[in-house]
């Protein structure tokens, strides 16, 4: 029903004014129980409690006070032209609405409570708390109203409407403070699932600091953010990655240590710089901090903290929209920083992990060289082809960047040098042992660091065209039976990035210097053996000239048989003649010391070369070509019959 309704029928049956009047109220307490069981906000509580208290009550001068910033401060007035327009809050009003909390009447009561002088002054005979869960938000003051019983059952009801009201308020406030504090942890676990699923699938470091920044300045909203982190490699805290939003700071450096006297607070984890209490407890926890922190026009900071000891810190300026931080936002700067320590622990041990399957790689690069070297010695027929084989192993495979391989000869007591590596030939060919080699014909590596000592151990000359080395590195070649039978060494001037004195480099050229050793040896028993044996050549040349003949026929090629005889008649001419011919000619036959065959493909100007080559014009030559003087294998030596 109405309002309006409701009073035209009052007007139409009331008979007298005190019935009338008894309506009146009554209906209008129902209006005020109908309009406060509404959603309110609470400056309008404030506003209908002034308006259904004057109007029901009948009063003629009332004031509320309404609690700010710990006074009570006047908000509507009736009747009053001189009125307190403050009230202190005493501890005495703290307590009214816990020992008290009804309407006041009696003067007695109202003094307990108020100043006499303020409530003589404005003639204040009832007080209307105004309480919200046992605590006075304000009250009505009313002067001049003599109450009657109706009164009274009027104002109290109405307090406890307005009262009930603003607590109904308080609660909604309360629970739409939660609500939104619910929707922004349901959001914040959400970007820490989305955020940690990133970064944990995020293997390269310098990718996950700036990734992190990233993530802590777009949900903080801060308008610079740092991240520093415990560098383990110079022990201190270093910045790792920043972000301007508006680009104002270039470039920033933060890099200082822990003081290692103060001790760490575990539950201190979010500092405010503008409380002068963790301001004072940072800047001593860390030494040389504040003017770096002050880079980063930090306000918050972040501590990481895992088992008593600070990992980093984040560190947060003022937000961009001007918004004050809530706690939810460091609840999710801890949960994020945490994901990225296990994600820069997961991405630095992946690095670990790579980094040491690289070095197996390369050791069982190593070892595969090793072994097909050791196989290449193991097959090597001939003196040069074996140390030819270590020399470019010894360079592609194992780093060596400029070296020797030398020979020893101990009846001249020198060095010839056999293979040179990164020196391109220019060094002599061969070194003089000096007394700084007595350890090496002992059979032990001598290892000297700066290029000077190059010099002390082959000349100054020789270290001059060796030139920039990082010391020397002489590996012997030796055969330990009843002594040392030195062979050769391995000398090492230079690696390509490792150490001279690198121990796993120093083993492996130990094994292949072991390996060549005893090759060597024999290899020289044989060669010496050799010059006492005098090969088959004649079955030599007919093998060979078979396949020659075979090959030119095939393919249409040019094939000369020369065959050169020394008319000299004394008998000691030694092989001078041979020799010569062999330096000059890939395949020659030697039958004796004075008859020579020689199979040519090309065959232009052949007197000529061969008298040029042995200095002796007193020669017989004769050449046979194929198609021309013979016309096959068999036929060839129908030539000599």
């Amino acid at each position: 029903m109405k309002y309006q309704s409701i009073l035209q029928r009052l007007e139409d049956e009331k008979k007298d004014e005190i019935l009338s009047a008894k309506l009146y109220r009554y209906t209008g307490l129902m209006q005020a129980i109908e309009y406060f069981s509404q959603k309110l906000v609470f400056d309008q509580i404030i506003e209908a409690a002034f308006d259904f208290i004057n109007e029901l009550l009948l009063v003629n001068n009332s004031i509320v006070y309404v609690l700010e910033d710990n006074r009570y401060i006047a908000k509507k007035v009736k009747g009053f032209k001189d009125y307190i327009r403050e009230i202190e809050n005493t501890s005495k009003l703290e307590t009214l609405a816990t020992f008290y909390g009804n309407v006041l009447y009696e003067k007695d009561k109202i003094v307990k409570f108020f100043d006499l002088e303020m409530v003589s002054d404005m003639g204040i005979n009832a007080i209307v708390p105004l309480i919200i869960e046992g605590k006075l938000y304000g009250f009505i003051m009313i002067n001049g109203k003599d109450f009657a019983d109706d009164d009274y059952i009027i104002s109290e009801s109405l307090m406890r409407l307005i009262n009930t009201a603003l607590e109904n308020y308080s609660r909604y406030e309360d629970l739409a403070k939660v609500n939104k504090e619910l929707d922004e942890k349901i959001f914040n676990l959400f970007a820490i699932n989305q955020s940690s699923k990133v970064l944990l699938s995020e293997l390269r470091i310098n990718v996950l600091y700036d990734l992190s920044v990233e993530l802590f300045s777009e949900l903080t909203r801060s308008t610079v953010t740092g991240f520093v982190l415990y560098d383990e490699r110079n022990g201190r805290y270093t910045l790792k990655g920043f972000k301007d939003v508006f680009y104002k700071i270039k470039d920033a450096f933060v890099s200082f240590c822990l003081n290692k006297n103060y001790k760490i607070d575990s539950n201190k984890v979010i500092i405010d710089l503008e409380n002068p209490d963790d301001s004072k407890y940072f800047f001593n926890l860390f030494e040389d901090s504040e003017e770096q922190v002050k880079k980063l026009e930090a306000k918050y900071i972040v501590i990481i903290i895992k088992e008593s000891e600070i990992l980093g810190f984040v560190t947060l300026s003022d937000t961009v929209t001007g918004d004050e931080y809530s706690s939810g936002i460091f609840e999710l700067i801890e949960s994020l920083a945490s994901s990225m320590y296990i994600a820069l622990s997961n991405a630095n041990l992946f690095k670990q992990v790579n980094e040491q399957k690289q070095i197996i790689q390369r050791k069982l690069d190593k070892l595969v060289s090793l072994n097909k070297l050791t196989k290449n010695i193991s097959s090597s027929l001939r003196i040069d082809t074996l140390m030819e084989v270590a020399a470019k192993t010894l360079e592609i495979s194992f780093n060596m960047q400029k070296g020797l391989l030398c020979l020893y000869d101990k009846e001249s007591n020198e060095f010839s040098v056999s293979e040179s590596i990164g020196l391109d030939g220019n060094l002599d060919k061969s070194i003089i042992p000096n007394d700084k080699w007595r350890r090496v014909f002992e059979g032990d590596c001598v290892y000297e660091i700066g290029q000077d000592k190059v010099a002390e151990y082959i000349g100054s000359e020789a270290a001059e065209k060796v030139g920039e080395a990082q010391g020397i590195l002489i590996v012997p070649i030796y055969v330990d039976i009843l002594e040392v039978e030195l062979s050769g060494a391995i000398v090492i001037f230079k690696y390509d990035g490792l150490q001279l004195d690198n121990d796993e480099n120093l083993i492996t050229l130990e094994t292949i210097a072991g390996h060549i050793a005893p090759v060597l040896k024999n290899l020289s028993v044989i060669q010496m053996q050799q010059r006492f044996m005098l090969p088959n050549f004649v079955e030599l040349f007919k093998n060979e000239l078979k396949d020659e003949v075979k090959a030119a026929m095939d393919y249409n090629i040019n094939l000369s048989v020369i065959q050169v005889e020394d008319k000299r008649d004394f008998i000691f001419k030694g092989t001078s003649i041979i020799d010569s011919i062999k330096e000059n000619f890939k395949k020659v036959y030697p039958f004796s010391y004075n008859n020579v065959f020689i199979i040519e493909n090309e065959d232009e100007n052949i007197e000529d070369r061969i008298r040029k080559c042995t200095g002796i014009s007193d020669l017989k030559i004769r050449k046979m070509v194929l198609g021309k003087d013979f016309k096959n294998f068999a036929s060839f030596f129908d030539l000599f019959r």
